[in-house]
């Protein structure tokens, strides 16, 4: 097993020589049919290790964009999604200079990239970024970066290289898995929208029970995967003229992402995507606006959870939801999650 070094050992200079690159690459893929899952979280890890950066991260190119899927941090610590922004930390000359790697030893020396918003804003000094491929298109970016200058060894490079390729092969695995899995979601969604007329609630013409089990479904898969939380706000509302009117009302004023389901009974489910508790309490301010000072109840379904990163019907965030709809009774203000 190589050793791994301590991150005070990147400005020492005194520590234990640097592990050989290749024994930490056989160490890799000596595991026959590694979960790919784990062989990203490995081989993220191996590179930090390895090279002694700041971080490896994995970004995927999509239709809307750059999205990050993976990462690994010196020092274990998350990756801020809210501020790490792709555009600005060379996946853009990277998909240019592709299919070559980019390899920056210092920013602060290299003229050409005084005031780019990585060098600025991220403090990145020393950087290998490797395009992943898909056929003749470049799928994705895999990078090391290092707040310190570093002279990269042509071996540091190949490191980083087979290290993307290998990767590389098990995204694009992974997105052959995803989409089939949302050809097939989509398949379900259709034929039950052909079979299952109750998809729609009679009273009120918004999605219902059925309909919230078949989104789910398509939803949390990815939700998980991407580790993002989903908000959840639960009430019960008499069913009158006003508040069929109101309930149209916010589900015509919800993002395109959000999903406002009749559960039956005059209780009513808004889902929020991406979204934490501070977020939905937000929205039921807005939605209160409408149908008055009613009791809501929230929740948070966190998929770094164990408990709710297994529950993909989201049974005990809804529970959760019920607890805190009953504690809000008699108040104006939000209950605080059960």
């Amino acid at each position: 097993m190589s050793k791994l070094r301590n991150p005070a050992a990147r400005r020492g200079g005194t520590a234990a020589r640097r592990p050989v690159h290749l024994d930490a690459l056989r160490e890799l893929i000596e595991p026959t049919a590694p979960d790919p899952t784990l062989l990203f979280e490995r081989g993220l890890k191996l590179l930090v290790n390895q090279l002694l950066v700041d971080r490896a991260v994995i970004v995927r190119i999509t239709d809307l964009g750059y999205e990050t899927l993976w990462w690994a941090t010196m020092d274990g610590s998350d990756l801020d999604l809210g501020s790490y922004e792709p555009t600005q930390n060379f996946c853009p000359q990277v998909v240019e200079q592709a299919p070559r790697a980019l390899v920056i030893r210092d920013t602060k020396r290299d003229h050409t990239l005084q005031g780019h918003p990585a060098v600025e804003a991220s403090s990145v000094r020393a950087y290998i970024g490797i395009p992943l491929r898909r056929d003749d298109t470049v799928v994705g970016v895999l990078s090391v970066q290092s707040s310190l200058p570093r002279k990269f060894t042509q071996g540091d490079i190949v490191l980083v290289s087979m290290v993307a390729s290998l990767l590389g092969s098990a995204m694009e695995i992974e997105m052959l898995k995803q989409e089939l899995h949302q050809t097939r979601e989509a398949l379900d969604l259709t034929m039950s929208v052909v079979e299952d007329s109750a998809l729609e609630a009679h009273d009120t013409r918004l999605p219902s029970r059925r309909y919230l089990d078949i989104w789910l479904k398509a939803y949390l898969f990815m939700a998980r995967r991407r580790t993002e939380p989903l908000a959840l706000v639960l009430w019960k509302v008499p069913l009158t003229r006003d508040s069929r009117k109101a309930l149209r009302e916010i589900s015509d004023m919800a993002r395109g992402e959000d999903l406002l389901v009749d559960m039956g009974k005059e209780t009513f489910l808004m889902l929020l995507p991406r979204t934490s508790l501070e977020g939905a309490a937000v929205v039921v301010d807005r939605m209160r606006s409408r149908l008055g000072p009613i009791p809501m109840g929230t929740a948070l379904w966190d998929p770094t959870v164990l408990e709710d990163h297994d529950d993909l019907a989201i049974r005990l965030a809804l529970r959760r939801a019920h607890t805190a709809l009953a504690s809000s009774h008699g108040t104006l203000g939000t209950a605080p999650e059960a």
